[in-house]
Order: C-alpha cells, then sequence, then structure tokens
C-alpha cells in the first residue's frame, strides 16, 4: 500500500472495491503468505494503518469494510451482524479463499467469533484483540456511543494519544468536516448491529464447541474493554491472554509488538 495519504486522518488510502452479493465492498490488500481476513472494530476505517503494514509483512492481509463502514455502502438488507457475516463468507468466495486466518479487534472480534461459529470450516485460526460481545457482570464494556468527544484520549489511548486518530465522532475540528463526518457515519453503522444488544448470552455455549486455534489479546489498561472481557474469552476459547502495554488503541501504539503476536501465532497454526 504505498499511496498513503495524510489528509486529515494518518494513514488514510483508497481502498480497492469488489460487488459481492450486489454490495459494492471497499477492501485493502497487500502481503503474500497465509490469508488473513481483518475485521476491524466500531473505528479505524478508511485507512492502512501501522499494524496492518505489519501484519502485511508475513501474511497476505485481506480488510475489507463492513456495510456502512468507512467506503462500504450498507445495502438495504443488512441490519444485523447475521448480514455482515454472510457477505464476509461471499467475500472469500469472491476471493477465490477457501479457509482464512481471521483477526478482529473490538466490534470486529465479535464478528470475527461469529463468522467462525457459523463458517468454521473456512477458518483456520482465530485471534481477537479487545473483543466486544460477552456479558461480564459488573465489568459492562464502555458505551462508546455517549462517551465524550473530550474523554477520548483518555478512554481510548490512556492519555498518550496518536497524532491525528480520532475513535469516536469528535468534533468538526478534529480531522476537518470530511473526517468528521465519515466517523459519524462509523459510529451509525457500529449503532445498527450492536445498539440494542450489547452482548450475545449464546457466545457463552457456542465458543467452547468451535475448538479452532484461538489467541485473545488485551491491553494491559483498557479502558474501554475490563480486562475480565479478554480473560472469559480465553477461558471460553481454550487459550490463554497476551497482554500489550496500552489502552484499547494498543493495536495502534503497539502495532509491531500487537502484529508479531499474531503472525507468529498464524505461523505456529499454519506450520503445526
Amino acid at each position: 500500500m504505498s499511496d498513503v495519504l495524510e489528509a486529515g486522518v494518518h494513514w488514510h488510502t483508497q481502498p480497492e472495491r469488489i460487488d459481492v452479493d450486489g454490495a459494492e465492498v471497499a477492501y485493502r490488500r497487500d502481503g503474500t503468505g497465509e490469508p488473513v481476513l481483518f475485521l476491524h472494530g466500531h473505528w479505524l476505517t478508511r485507512c492502512w494503518s501501522p499494524l496492518h503494514a505489519a501484519i502485511a509483512e508475513r501474511a497476505d492481509l485481506i480488510a475489507p469494510e463492513a456495510p456502512g463502514f468507512g467506503d462500504t455502502p450498507c445495502p438495504p438488507w443488512v441490519t444485523g451482524r447475521d448480514d455482515v457475516v454472510l457477505l464476509y463468507r461471499s467475500l472469500l468466495d469472491a476471493f477465490g479463499l477457501d479457509r482464512v486466518h481471521v483477526v478482529g479487534y473490538g466490534l470486529g472480534g465479535w464478528l470475527a467469533a461469529d463468522f467462525a461459529v457459523f463458517n468454521p470450516h473456512r477458518v483456520r485460526s482465530l485471534s481477537l484483540l479487545a473483543p466486544f460481545g460477552l456479558r461480564v457482570p459488573g465489568r459492562p464494556i464502555a458505551d462508546v456511543f455517549i462517551m465524550n468527544p473530550a474523554d477520548y484520549d483518555d478512554m481510548y489511548f490512556n492519555g498518550d494519544p496518536v497524532e491525528g486518530v480520532v475513535p469516536g465522532p469528535g468534533t468538526p475540528a478534529q480531522g476537518g468536516p470530511e473526517g468528521f463526518a465519515a466517523r459519524y457515519g462509523d459510529m451509525g453503522a457500529a449503532a445498527r448491529l450492536i445498539w440494542d444488544f450489547r452482548y450475545d448470552l449464546k457466545l457463552e455455549h457456542r465458543l467452547p464447541r468451535l475448538g479452532l486455534p484461538a489467541l485473545v489479546v488485551a491491553g494491559e489498561d483498557d479502558r474501554i474493554v475490563p480486562a475480565g472481557h479478554p480473560a472469559r474469552w480465553a477461558e471460553l476459547l481454550g487459550t490463554g491472554v497476551k497482554d500489550v502495554p496500552g489502552g484499547h488503541a494498543f493495536p495502534i501504539q503497539r502495532p509491531d509488538e500487537t502484529a508479531a503476536l499474531i503472525t507468529t501465532f498464524v505461523s505456529g497454526v499454519s506450520h503445526g
């Protein structure tokens, strides 16, 4: 990905596009090796970040944008996570990929788990970064839809923000009107998927039955996804938790370290 622009948001790149079931899906792809499907969260679309680049040094990384996020329009038939999962399955068909390693961050972790639950034969491994989707009594995930933009630096980056990266709608002054509109659109698309239900109790039953190699990665001081959540995901998937210094934005704060965990795990599964 050599066409990185510095327009409003760091690492913004122009996507490629592919028609999938009548939907025009924007995606970015680079690298060679094992195919890795990267599913974004409720933010960090429209970009090829240092994390993407670091993973692509050791894998064939495919990073689509879900319907309504970034540069992918939302067709009228996409109203829930199940529709997004079906679209991702058709995306693999369009690329001629039978099985992939799936990586999901935040909300993308929830979608990655749903994808694996309903398409286990298409998934070689599952890597979840600070995933949403479980209920942990007494430790709810922060409500990202009502958060004050003044608190973003503290909540996402633990007071050590990455310049030019804004996790929520923010204000028009943060990245300009175009960046503000794009982030507002992403939050609206996220609300379409999780506004009514912030967790899925069925995952408690389904995850232990997956039987897939799994990696769970957490920020050491994540103020969006409390520590109890990665620990519970790991317990249900039969694995442990790998901690990375930083807050919820650890994949951006520590991209090389995060990418090394993912690519080492993927390589171990592929050659194990």
